[in-house]
């Protein structure tokens, strides 16, 4: 009679290469989560309007209310932050209570006596209306058009644009006029009111051509 041989019972083995994977995932997505949840509580201090701002205003700390929001890394660069002085900087357009203020609507003020004027002028007229918010530009009169007295002069040289107004025609088709908001200093603007209203008026991208007068 053939007896069997005893063999020795093996421990089972839990550990195979199926559970540690399933483990090196669950700790990689538990490690991810944590990480957006922490990123997703990180703010960035930026300053909003602490009312209604018109364009053209010089920035003062009552007009400023710091605030905490959460923006992508895209974007924090395009808002005020409150590690920026922005007091005495003018606002190149309207911002509504409340509202963070953009870096590119704040600029330099131009001079200290300056005041803000607008052109109206036909997008034809103002490089063919591709102007923006804090461009400079130079502004040019021609008077006496057609006639043998013509002459166009530089007016204004490097003036900020503050803001930019249009307005569309009655008729269909009809011609959109582009109101320019400029800083001008008070000791031109007279000259450039004159100019507005007897004359025809150019705008040209800022340059560095002195004023005077051209056949």
């Amino acid at each position: 009679m053939d007896i069997p041989a005893a063999r020795r019972l093996e421990r089972p083995t839990w550990i195979n290469a199926r559970t540690t994977l399933g483990v090196i995932l669950f700790v990689v997505a538990l490690l991810a989560g944590q990480r957006v949840l922490v990123a997703g509580d990180v703010t960035t201090p930026i300053w909003r309007a602490s009312r209604d701002l018109p364009a053209g205003v010089a920035l003062r700390a009552a007009d400023l209310a710091p605030a905490e929001v959460r923006l992508p890394d895209n974007l924090t660069a395009i808002y005020a932050g409150t590690a920026n002085d922005l007091s005495g900087l003018v606002l190149t357009r309207a911002v509504g209570a409340g509202e963070i203020i953009p870096v590119a609507s704040v600029v330099q003020p131009s001079s200290s006596d300056a005041s803000a004027m607008t052109i109206p002028v036909t997008p034809e007229h103002a490089v063919g209306g591709a102007l923006r918010s804090g461009d400079t530009v130079d502004v040019y009169v021609s008077y006496n058009a057609g006639d043998v007295r013509a002459l166009t002069k530089l007016v204004l040289d490097d003036a900020q644009i503050l803001d930019l107004v249009t307005a569309g025609g009655l008729v269909v088709g009809d011609e959109a006029v582009v109101g320019v908001t400029v800083s001008v200093d008070s000791a031109v603007a007279k000259e450039l009111a004159f100019a507005i209203r007897n004359g025809e008026i150019d705008l040209s991208r800022g340059t560095t051509a002195q004023p005077g007068a051209a056949p």
